[in-house]
């Protein structure tokens, strides 16, 4: 009953990587469930899709039973449910060897250590890979993008950022670094925005299609409401400062109107967190578990608290490997941190600039980023309407630079494009 209940959620969920995510797991279901499972791995392997449960029932005879929660939980509950069954075995076939009339203790460790051992290996099996074991993973990330090349992974909205990532996926911590005062909350929101405002786009979209555009954003300094209203200003394209003292003119009133009329019928909801300079690593953790977000974003890294440590630099380098290795899997995550006081002494005329070693507080953040990103602000007149973002560090090495609109009358922080050739004319 259990297996087809997962059966059930993963066809409801309607994405053929969400079932391929799990690997083969055939071992997991029981003599009755096995026909369900392996009908659908074959026709998936062979079609690219998920049979419906008319087509399931045609072939193989078996109706599915309906579910109330998602996959993942269906799957784990299988995968308790083989342990304890592993378990029994082992100790029940451990006894036999302990019998008095026929006592072998050394066959039962063997016996113990072996079933132990097998189950603790696949609670590592996302960290330990075979190559040979690989086509369900590779098969499902290239599913993924091939039957949804615009929404796969996280997109910032930077074409050159989005291009060097193929999008920011589970595992991958990006980390947003620049000096007080530079536009990292408005850079690390206009990213979020941009993932949830595409999600807009999509029509009748699955569970799987809403949770990936919903953003959970956690603010360190700054309260809900003023994380709203700077939201909101870049949906609609109106001043945020005129939003935040009431200053619309009447025509802008009812432009702003509409669009919170707009943004109250998305599908997807976007969380807003107060951290309240108080917020842990766990509760980000326990709350996400909760709402279940597609990618998650921490405006102020460095001011996020822990239980047991309180010294400023080991308290980060400690944060920073936990949402690297608690958050992240959960979903993408974005964080901003800060640039230490040496980047600012760098002597740009001399062709220095901040690097990774220039990072605040501890050289761990750059060791667990899967992308950097440093926010400059050169003195120019440039710099009133533009901002550098440089790449300090891509997932495979790359590295970069790409400039950034920074004009807060249209409320636009998208990306500056070169012209190509053949769009120029010449008068």
């Amino acid at each position: 009953m259990l297996g087809k209940m997962f059966i059930s959620a993963v066809l409801a969920e309607g994405s053929v990587a969400g079932l391929l995510q799990f690997g083969d797991i055939e071992s997991l279901f029981k003599a009755s469930e096995v026909p369900v499972y392996a009908f659908v791995r074959e026709f998936v392997k062979k079609y690219q899709a998920l049979p419906s449960p008319d087509t399931i029932l045609a072939h193989v005879d078996e109706a599915l039973v309906p579910h109330k929660e998602p996959a993942a939980y269906y799957y784990d509950l299988l995968v308790l449910r083989d342990t304890e069954h592993r378990l029994k075995k082992a100790m029940q076939d451990a006894t036999q060897n302990l019998l008095p009339n026929n006592k072998q203790p050394e066959k039962a460790l063997v016996t113990l250590s072996t079933a132990v051992m097998e189950l603790v290996s696949r609670r590592q099996a996302k960290q330990v890979v075979d190559f040979r074991e690989a086509h369900d993973a590779l098969i499902a990330d290239y599913v993924a993008k091939w039957k949804t090349p615009d929404q796969y992974g996280i997109q910032f909205g930077w074409p050159t950022l989005d291009d060097i990532m193929g999008g920011a996926v589970k595992g991958d911590m990006i980390s947003i670094i620049g000096r007080p005062a530079v536009g990292k909350t408005w850079q690390l929101l206009y990213g979020a925005l941009h993932g949830w405002r595409q999600g807009m786009k999509l029509k009748d979209p699955t569970p799987a299609e809403i949770q990936n555009q919903t953003p959970l954003f956690v603010s360190m300094e700054m309260n809900p409401l003023a994380i709203q209203q700077r939201l909101a200003a870049m949906f609609t394209h109106l001043p945020a400062g005129q939003i935040k003292h009431a200053g619309l003119t009447s025509s802008n009133l009812q432009k702003y109107k509409d669009g919170l009329t707009l943004i109250k019928g998305h599908h997807a909801p976007f969380w807003v967190v107060d951290g309240n300079l108080t917020a842990t690593v766990e509760d980000i953790f326990m709350l996400a578990q909760y709402l279940k977000p597609g990618s998650i974003w921490i405006d102020g890294g460095y001011l996020l608290k822990h239980p047991k440590v309180s010294d400023r630099y080991q308290r980060v380098a400690e944060n920073a490997d936990l949402i690297k290795q608690e958050l992240a899997p959960l979903a993408p995550t974005t964080v901003s941190w800060q640039f230490a006081r040496s980047a600012a002494k760098k002597d740009k005329k001399k062709g220095e600039k901040a690097g990774l070693e220039d990072i605040g507080y501890s050289d761990a953040i750059a060791q667990v980023s899967s992308v950097a990103l440093g926010v400059f602000q050169d003195e120019s007149v440039e710099t009133l309407l533009q901002r550098v973002i440089d790449i300090l560090k891509g997932r495979n090495g790359e590295v970069g630079k790409f400039t950034t609109n920074w004009d807060f009358i249209g409320m636009d922080f998208s990306e500056v494009l070169s012209p190509h050739v053949e769009d120029l004319q010449f008068l």
